[in-house]
């Protein structure tokens, strides 16, 4: 019954209010001016915490919405809508919050304004923009003013409010001071009565009144966990308490969601920041990337594609060590044609089976010594990553790409994409080739053919018209090449003539040319050599032809003879060494009128009927 302080109170006046009538009146009159005071304490601490969550609304509906529009996630207006509604709530209650304050009516109707705009600039936003949407920046100005305008209007409004707390608090301590004063000079007889009233008041209001006024103090200071206890004195102050323990729940949370919108918004705009760091990273590959492909794809001479790797892997991989590895001709070895960054493991030729990647035709990674299988061509003390990476087109093996060190993910796109490129690059280099040998090579005898030649007599007259070094040349020609052919058939002749082609390729220096004139005659460039030379080199062949003998079939061919032609052109002729191919041509006709399996050397005769 006597929880309450108005029951308390009511029941000592009552007992004086028969002496000291006029006394209990002007104690009842303060008792009822503080019950007012305490309501308006409570409804300035409502407007307060009104004016916090309708600004930290409209704070966390912008942060969704900034999130929005820069990272294209729409999860970030997920509170967006409710967001809104809760502020448009607010801002039509708080004008009849403030209505009994004139100074507050004018601000409270232009924040409401305020908070109109901005919701409809934002909720515009989000119906045109899209996405990362282009917003106008006279918006974007517009709606950073209006915010601006909104959190000082607030902060005035609440700067107002609290003012009218503190003076609306000091008004009821002052009521509760005046009425002990009263007590105390009241009658004598009344004396216990006023001194039971002022150990109530002290008790009842001005303790627990202190303590709350502390707790208002420490949460405005910063502490956000100062609460006010629930005291059982009276009702009115564990009501009053209760208000205030929701007001700063209310605030906290209000602060806590802007905390969060804030650090949302950092942790997005550094995974935007590290996000664009990795497509710069990604640009700058591709580009890499494109200038090597676009010069792969233009080579045109040997020798080309080995000078554009050198120039471009040691930027595709700034970070690393490696080399890139093809085939031999005999598929055999593989052979080291670009070297870059100094890599422990550099061996200029190993055998495919010493690489774990060829043998699987996949993949092969040694992040650290023990974790997998090391290669026999890498080192395998060596504490540094590895990986091996077979270069494929068409289900065939042209190479291998080795690196060494710590591959991010961007160092294995550019390993994914380099791979491709260089395999497509090997292949149309091993097309070129084998055009070009197509077009200089004699298909039965894989000899230089009539038209590499004559492109080569050119080269090697101008060098030595120009040097001054003699040149000779020898036409070859098989001797009844023709009874040879209707005798043992054609396949037999064909026998025949890779069996000689080879024997004079041998037979003479690796810079001599040796070319098939057609049919049965053969040709032999010799920059340098001299007659006495040319003759004991074409004489040993005539022998040697001579005693060879050719399995065919499981028949012996033989024996086969030659006939030569010789001719060599010093500096001290007046003649062009492009005439030598006639006069040699007509030394090969007198040797097979003189009885063939000889050589004749063109005399003076015929090179002064050639001049």
């Amino acid at each position: 019954m006597f929880r309450s302080l108005s029951s308390r109170i009511y029941a000592i006046t009552g007992i004086a209010m028969a002496a000291v009538l006029m006394l209990g009146a002007l104690v009842l009159h303060s008792t009822a001016r503080s019950r007012d005071a305490y309501f308006w304490v409570e409804h300035t601490q409502d407007v307060i915490v009104d004016l916090h969550i309708l600004q930290a609304n409209l704070g966390e509906a912008e942060s969704g919405l900034r999130g929005y529009l820069l990272s294209g996630d729409a999860r970030y207006l997920e509170r967006f809508a409710q967001n809104l509604a809760q502020a448009a709530e607010l801002r039509e209650s708080i004008p009849e919050l403030v209505s009994d304050n004139p100074v507050q009516v004018p601000r409270a109707m232009h924040l409401r304004d305020l908070a109109i705009a901005k919701a409809q600039l934002m909720q515009a936003v989000v119906d045109r923009a899209g996405p990362a949407g282009d917003i106008d920046p006279a918006r974007r100005e517009r709606a950073t003013s209006i915010m601006a305008e909104l959190s000082r209007t607030v902060e005035v409004m609440a700067g107002e409010e609290r003012r009218l707390l503190v003076q609306r608090s000091a008004a009821a301590q002052r009521l509760a001071e005046n009425t002990r004063i009263l007590m105390i000079i009241g009658c004598p007889i009344l004396m216990l009565l006023i001194g039971v009233l002022g150990w109530l008041m002290r008790n009842s209001i001005a303790v627990p009144l202190s303590e709350l006024l502390d707790v208002v103090t420490r949460f405005g200071r910063g502490e956000r966990e100062a609460r006010a206890h629930l005291t059982r004195q009276s009702i009115e102050f564990e009501q009053l308490a209760i208000a205030y323990n929701e007001m700063a729940e209310r605030l906290g949370s209000a602060m806590e969601q802007q905390a969060r919108a804030e650090l949302e918004l950092a942790r997005a705009n550094d995974a935007l920041v590290e996000r664009g760091k990795a497509l710069e990273q990604r640009q700058n590959s591709i580009e890499v990337l494109s200038d090597m492909a676009h010069r792969l794809q233009a080579i045109q001479q040997e020798g080309e594609l080995q000078q554009v790797l050198d120039c471009y892997l040691f930027k595709v991989f700034p970070e690393l060590a490696g080399v890139l590895y093809v085939h031999n001709n005999s598929r055999n070895l593989l052979v080291g044609i670009s070297t870059w960054g100094e890599p422990r493991a550099a061996h200029e030729t190993f055998e495919p089976a010493a690489c774990w990647a060829l043998r699987r035709g996949q993949t092969h990674v040694v992040e650290t010594p023990g974790a997998d299988l090391v290669c026999a061509h890498a080192p395998n003390d060596s504490p540094v990553e590895r990986l091996c990476e077979p270069l494929l087109a068409g289900g065939e093996v042209l190479g291998l790409l080795y690196l060494e060190g710590p591959l991010s993910g961007e160092d294995r796109f550019r390993v994914s994409m380099l791979v491709e490129n260089v395999a497509l690059a090997l292949v149309n280099d091993g097309l070129r080739r084998r055009l070009r040998e197509q077009s200089i090579r004699d298909p039965l005898t894989r000899l230089f053919n009539r038209r590499y030649m004559e492109e080569a007599l050119q080269l090697e007259s101008t060098r030595a018209e120009r040097s001054g070094t003699p040149l000779s040349i020898v036409m070859a020609d098989v001797d009844h090449f023709k009874r040879f052919n209707d005798t043992h058939g054609h396949e037999a002749g064909d026998a025949l003539l890779r069996e000689v082609a080879s024997l004079i390729e041998d037979h003479f220096r690796r810079g001599d040319i040796v070319c098939r004139y057609g049919g049965e005659e053969f040709i032999i460039i010799a920059p340098g050599a001299e007659q006495h030379q040319i003759i004991d080199r074409v004489e040993g062949l005539r022998r040697k032809i001579r005693d060879k003998v050719i399995d065919f079939s499981g028949n012996r061919l033989g024996p086969v003879t030659m006939s030569f032609g010789i001719d060599t052109w010093t500096a001290d002729q007046q003649r062009s060494p492009g005439d030598l191919v006639g006069d040699a041509d007509r030394a090969l006709f007198r040797a097979k009128r003189l009885g063939r399996d000889r050589f004749e050397i063109a005399n003076s005769e015929m090179i002064e009927a050639a001049e």
